[in-house]
């Protein structure tokens, strides 16, 4: 049964939340989230454990609280919530409100919520999945993967992992995740986050207002365009090709897209060639094509 008491409830809300998509809690995290002693957060664990016994295991304070064995959350979460947590700490709160925006058009299916968590929780817990995928290149398939890291581009949430079948890091996408088992710790851990040259590396990219605009002023204001002229980014190699995409920038060499369409123009593309991601970049072709 839910507590009544609002304050309460927002906690309980909370642990469910971690246990899900975080497979663990501390004490700590509801001290920080919501600004209370650790006696309080002390007594909301304990009320949740009361609530629901076998929701999770005590591993003493410094390690904190581990979700049981077959964990089910008593508390309808948002799989966009978990990952946006995971990604960046944050979650999103909506307030009753006078509003005066439109609604927010959004053609992306809702995420599976337990397969997203599947995936958290490896993360967070360096566990290796066994998953079913599909790929555009190589229809449906299993893989063993050993997930690190999460993000957001394109109104799409992908995560980045190692592939055992390809010996080699990728990059997924969420929506095609069919399945998801985890597996566990593996027994070395081998191919961690700081074992992906491509998600450490750091590219940067130089941008300029598109040459084709007949007010290139304007996008200067859009970027904060220093004296110069060149905005430079510092991205993660992985990322670069899904950054270049949301940012509307025509990587063409010759500046051919529609400058309405696409209002700023890559300077250093010779230099970024090689990042395997930029091939998804608006108007991309290698030299050799």
């Amino acid at each position: 049964m839910q507590p009544t008491d609002p304050q309460l409830t927002a906690r309980f809300q909370f642990i469910d939340f971690l246990l899900l998509f975080k497979g663990r809690l501390t004490r700590a995290e509801l001290v920080s989230r919501f600004g209370i002693g650790e006696a309080t957060a002390s007594r909301a664990i304990a009320a949740y454990i009361e609530t629901y016994p076998n929701a999770m295991i005590f591993h003493g304070s410094r390690n904190g609280y581990e979700a049981a064995a077959g964990f089910i959350p008593a508390i309808i979460h948002s799989a966009e919530n978990g990952l946006r947590y995971i990604a960046s700490g944050k979650i999103d709160e909506s307030y009753p409100v006078e509003t005066f925006g439109p609604e927010t058009v959004d053609l992306r299916p809702d995420l599976n919520t337990s397969l997203a968590a599947t995936i958290t929780r490896a993360i967070v817990n360096q566990h290796q999945v066994n998953i079913e995928y599909l790929s555009t290149t190589s229809g449906t398939k299993p893989r063993i993967i050993l997930p690190h890291s999460l993000f957001e581009a394109s109104s799409a949430w992908y995560f980045r992992a190692y592939d055992y079948s390809v010996s080699d890091y990728r990059t997924f996408k969420f929506t095609r995740v069919l399945s998801a088992i985890s597996l566990g710790t593996p027994a070395h851990l081998s191919f961690t986050r700081n074992k992906d040259a491509a998600w450490q590396r750091i590219r940067y990219i130089q941008l300029i207002a598109h040459p084709k605009s007949s007010h290139p002023d304007s996008h200067w204001l859009d970027l904060g365009m220093p004296a110069t002229g060149i905005k430079e980014l510092a991205v993660s190699e992985a990322c670069l090709g899904f950054v270049l995409t949301d940012l509307r920038v025509d990587c063409s060499r010759t500046g051919k897209l529609n400058a309405r369409e696409y209002p700023f123009k890559l300077v250093n593309l010779a230099e970024l060639e090689d990042v395997e991601s930029i091939t998804i970049a608006p108007g991309f072709q290698h030299s050799k094509e």
